[in-house]
């Protein structure tokens, strides 16, 4: 494999230009290269809508051969949004056209340069066919089914590794999965980052609060950013979350405060909420909760 050219589409030229130098910065203290792949499997399920079959494709990002050091775990990245990151890999020169500037799709070679094997999901097939795709059914029977698969092949491929689930704002689907599938089925740990996690009326079904948090019994993590100001995901809504994790061995509420001047909407990927500007940071928490639990 070789790592393929990364384009990120419908943006403006000052939000490319910020990507770009935010993508140099976070890559420029790796010793070894990183390679991007994309893999699609066939989900055991009826679709939604369309045709059979059910197909769930993610782009897996990792270090290159020796020198590289050896994985230490798989991390499944759950993007927010309506989890539709528009992934095409091109034929014949391997471009990967990626329309999303979403927090976790951005920081994926950055985990992968810290001993991680980093899946980065796409919407499942039927779903891409709905405008609104995944917005609302982070805990629906179909998405924890195709997560579920997603778990089964990283387990199956990268045997002995621990599989976190790591979500960001509307990625919730960890929760729902972890508190009705224990490991090996469901995962390891869980992250979350600027996850939905107000009471409203109706509730919410993305919401964390949604899920049967003390069905949860894996470490699990909270991480916001001081600065964000969307008002689904304010970091003043994590106690609620995390008071309802009692299952969970090890829990825990941290945050950050900084970023750049927003580039996007208050909820959206080019803002605090999206940690845009502070995204090594904001990795670098990942990596220590990772590496502790």
């Amino acid at each position: 494999m070789t790592r393929p050219m990364i384009r990120f589409q419908s943006l403006s030229t000052y939000s490319r230009s910020f990507l770009l130098i935010a993508a140099i910065s976070l890559l420029s203290s790796t010793s070894f290269a990183l390679e991007d792949s994309v893999v699609t499997l066939t989900v055991p399920r009826a679709p939604l809508v369309g045709p059979p079959p059910v197909t769930e494709s993610f782009i897996v990002s990792e270090s290159a051969p020796a020198p590289a050091p050896p994985a230490t775990a798989v991390l499944i990245l759950l993007p927010g949004g309506n989890g539709d990151i528009q992934l095409t890999p091109l034929v014949p020169d391997g471009t990967l056209d990626i329309n999303s500037s979403n927090f976790l799709v951005r920081v994926r070679w950055l985990l992968a340069s810290q001993t991680f094997v980093v899946f980065t999901l796409n919407a499942a097939s039927d779903f891409l066919q709905w405008a609104n795709g995944l917005d609302g059914y982070q805990g629906s029977s179909a998405h924890i089914t195709d997560v579920l698969q997603v778990i089964s092949y990283a387990r199956s491929t990268y045997p002995g590794l621990p599989v976190w689930l790591v979500g960001t704002s509307h990625g919730t689907a960890g929760a729902f999965v972890a508190a009705a599938n224990l490991p090996p089925a469901g995962p390891d740990d869980l992250v979350f980052t600027s996850p939905l996690n107000v009471n409203t009326k109706p509730p919410n079904p993305d919401s964390l609060l949604s899920a049967n948090l003390p069905a949860i019994v894996v470490p699990t993590l909270l991480l916001n950013n001081k600065a964000a100001t969307c008002p689904a995901a304010l970091y003043t809504g994590d106690p609620a979350v995390l008071a309802k994790l009692t299952g969970a061995p090890a829990r825990a509420n941290q945050n950050l405060n900084g970023g750049f001047l927003a580039l996007s909407d208050s909820c959206d990927a080019l803002s605090p909420h999206g940690y845009f500007g502070i995204e090594s940071a904001t990795v670098t928490k990942i990596r220590a909760w990772i590496k502790a639990h």
